[in-house]
């Protein structure tokens, strides 16, 4: 089965933070780096998360950028490391999968450190190159989708989406963007009617909302967002301000889940396994929204 296919018919479970996880465990510094360094703690990252019932694993790569790397002294590793973090997840996501249950691969693309709208230090042709670098090792890595995520400013993702239809024109591209505490609005201060405007559309699958604050500070966004265009949606909030514990998590993602707006779900800074683990019992029983789902080929 597709990725496609997958989030026409059921609800879709991503996983749940890796960052934090990691840092549960005791690393510290450049998380991406140990995708070079330690590939098995994050390999065990990811086999926890399809323990627990994620349909989709999201590489250690979020950082991987050479904007991201810089503090670290390893901008010219962005390539080797956005393969290295596929390849594990890749591997986890195999081991996992059957021919009636596939896991699939989201290779993670950040909002690096600059926002095209507001920086005076960079334009959209580094930009660009920086993006190509993440995206090239991703896809050589073997990601099945590239996960747009975190995002702040449009100007930045449409970069980010025109290097990837540069380097594959099917691949599923899903972006996802921070919310704002100002209800309605992204990060970046833009309506979420104007950020979803400023998108390249026609070249974007699915779209939505990660991080955040909680469950019930994204419904009112999702329902928006659904109301405004007719692709896949995606939800994966963070678990919240003390942490929801994963029982609360999922009942408040239930309502979510059962709106009809949502196709793929998963949880983002704070959830755990055990977060995920509950959240797919839930998506379960839940039907996805009917979505426009475009099939893409090389040749377009």
């Amino acid at each position: 089965m597709t990725f496609f296919g997958q989030i026409g018919r059921r609800i879709a479970v991503l996983d749940g933070a890796m960052g934090t996880r990691l840092m549960e465990r005791g690393a510290s510094g450049c998380l991406e780096a140990l995708c070079l360094t330690d590939p098995a703690a994050v390999a065990s990252v990811h086999e926890e998360y399809l323990e627990a019932g994620a349909d989709i694993v999201t590489t250690d790569t979020m950082c991987a950028d050479a904007l991201c790397l810089e503090r670290y002294g390893l901008e010219d590793r962005s390539y080797e490391i956005a393969r290295a973090g596929a390849e594990i997840a890749r591997a986890a996501a195999s081991k996992y999968s059957s021919e009636e249950r596939p896991r699939f691969v989201a290779g993670s693309v950040g909002p690096t450190t600059r926002n095209l709208s507001l920086a005076t230090d960079i334009g959209p042709e580094r930009l660009a190159e920086v993006y190509s670098d993440v995206i090239r090792g991703l896809l050589d890595g073997g990601a099945d989708i590239i996960l747009v995520e975190t995002a702040m400013d449009a100007a930045n993702v449409k970069v980010a989406v025109e290097e990837c239809r540069k380097l594959d024109k099917s691949i599923p591209v899903v972006v996802s963007a921070v919310m704002s505490r100002i209800a309605g609005r992204v990060a970046s201060g833009a309506p979420i009617a104007t950020f979803w405007g400023d998108l390249p559309a026609e070249d974007i699958d699915a779209v939505g909302f990660n991080c955040s604050n909680d469950p019930k500070a994204m419904e009112a966004s999702i329902a928006e967002l659904a109301s405004l265009c007719s692709k896949p949606t995606i939800a994966y909030p963070a678990a919240g301000d003390p942490p929801l514990s994963p029982h609360r998590f999922a009942k408040d993602m239930e309502r979510l889940c059962r709106s009809g707006a949502v196709n793929i779900v998963g949880g983002c800074c704070g959830t755990t396994p055990s977060h995920i683990a509950q959240l797919a019992k839930v998506a379960g029983r839940c039907r996805p929204r009917k979505a426009e789902i475009v099939k893409r080929s090389v040749t377009e």
